[in-house]
Formats: structure tokens, sequence, C-alpha cells
């Protein structure tokens, strides 16, 4: 009897705390946001004259048809969503926090550049990246001065998961690997360091790339497809495709229709070689 009429008081306690509901709406707000991340994600015409690290290592930097066409021009179409463009920009800020925090450190070596904004000419730990034969461009994220060494960086920002996994494993993403170690190459380092950050708690995992007999393989054998995909395009002879028109790598490839519309093409060039786990 006594639990009955607890529960009636605790009823009519929140029906009079209960707020009536408000003729203000908030439905189609976190769409309209969203679509502010996403309206300027229009279609552009570009020709590319390089190789990009940063692009070799992931998904359709891979497949030679991509940079065939893309050193031939064609229309780049950005397929993110909302998170990602977030995501992207998240990343690009947290750069910039570390390498300010790098070179406050005094262990970063100092480069100049010229802030888009403002115009005007800023310290920063970022650097370019050339390479003549196969040509290759990009920007590393620094160079430190450790254990007496000159040592290139690549940062990374990464979930709490996949840091996790990282610092439990000790391993690096391959595709990270793979861009860290064309810098590696260009610069004649043997030692480079990827930075982890998690982005839940802003921790840090330095894992160190050190060269061996299987990356030195690896990337002169990198080096070598970039120089016989380039080749391809010099000769004006389009690669054939390697994959099916739905695999995930034409899905998310930015460059789909152009490929879609460019032909059968008449030569075929194996994609690049996946590297392997070596830790």
């Amino acid at each position: 009897m006594s639990k009955n009429l607890l529960q009636q008081i605790m009823i009519k306690t929140e029906e009079k705390n209960k707020r009536p509901e408000s003729s203000f709406k908030l439905d189609g707000l976190v769409e309209k946001i969203k679509a502010g991340y996403t309206n300027k994600l229009v279609p552009k015409e570009q020709t590319k004259y390089s190789f990009a690290p940063s692009t070799i290592a992931y998904s359709h930097g891979e497949c030679p048809r991509y940079w065939y066409l893309a050193f031939s021009g064609a229309t780049f179409e950005d397929n993110s969503d909302a998170f990602g463009v977030a995501n992207r920009t998240n990343g690009s800020k947290s750069h910039d926090r570390i390498q300010q925090a790098l070179m406050d450190s005094g262990i970063a070596k100092i480069f100049k550049k010229v802030d888009k904004e403002t115009q005007k000419e800023k310290d920063t730990t970022e650097f370019e990246i050339r390479n003549e034969n196969p040509p290759i461009f990009g920007y590393g994220d620094g160079i430190i001065q450790w254990n007496d060494k000159e040592v290139v960086i690549e940062i990374k920002t990464v979930p709490n998961e996949g840091f996790e996994y990282r610092k439990n494993s000790g391993k690096a993403k391959k595709a990270h690997i793979i861009q860290i170690l064309i810098y590696m190459k260009i610069l004649g380092h043997k030692h480079g360091i990827i930075i982890y950050e998690n982005k839940n708690n802003h921790e840090l995992l330095p894992i160190l790339i050190e060269v061996d007999d299987y990356y030195r393989d690896y990337i002169n054998n990198t080096f070598d497809w970039m120089k016989t995909v380039r080749a391809s395009w010099m000769k004006n002879e389009l690669p054939t495709k390697n994959y099916r028109a739905n695999s995930k790598i034409c899905k998310t490839c930015p460059i789909k229709n152009t490929c879609d519309a460019a032909g059968v093409g008449v030569v075929k060039i194996a994609s690049l070689e996946d590297l392997r786990e070596t830790m």
C-alpha cells in the first residue's frame, strides 16, 4: 500500500515538474549544419604533375590507372560526408598544435612558410619533399633532432580504439609506413618516427620506423612502380582496370566518372604491391 502511494506521489511530482512542449522546434538543425560542411565540395577539374606520398599509400593511390588519368587531367569529386570533412579539419588543427609543441620543445627543425590567411611568413615544422624521377611532391610534418640524428616524423591523429591497437601492438598502419618510407628514401634517412595522437585524450605514441632489407627493397620497388606508371602516361598508353566497378577502391575514387569514360585501356600494369607486416 505504502509502495503504491509512493509511486503515485512520484508520478504526480514528475508530471508537475514536466515542462510543456515548446513550439520552438529544432527539427532539421543537425542536417543544416552537416550541409554546411559539405556544400562547398564541388567537382573540380585538376591535373596532377607528380605523385603524392600521402595518396600513394591509400586506396586509389595504388591504382596505376588513377595516376595516368590524374596526370592527363580529370574531374575530381570529394565524396566525403559531414563527418569526414569535420574529421579532416580536426586533424589539420591537431597537426598545427603538435607542430607548435615540437617547435616550442626545441627539437624541431624550423622552416618558413607563408600563411594563407595573413599572407605573412611564419615558422613551421612542415617542409616540402621533392623527387625528380619519378616526380614526387608533398609536405612532411617535420624533422627533429633525436639521438644525435635528424629524423623525419609524420603525425597521425586516430580514434581511441585505433590508438589503443597501435599502442598494444606496437605496429604502425601500413599506409603510414609507406608514406614515411618515401620521405626517408628521398632524404636519405634510416630512421623515421610516426607520432600517433589519441583524439579522445591527446595521448601521444611514437613508433619507430627503421629501414631494413625488406623496407629498402619494398620502397625501391615502389619507386620503380611509379616510374613504370609515369612512363605509360608519357607514351600515351592508358592502363587497363585492375578492379571491379563495385570494389571499394573504385567506389571511393575521386575520379571514378573520368575513369569510367576513359575506355578500356591498352597496357596492363599491376597495382602497387601491398606492404606486409614486419613487426
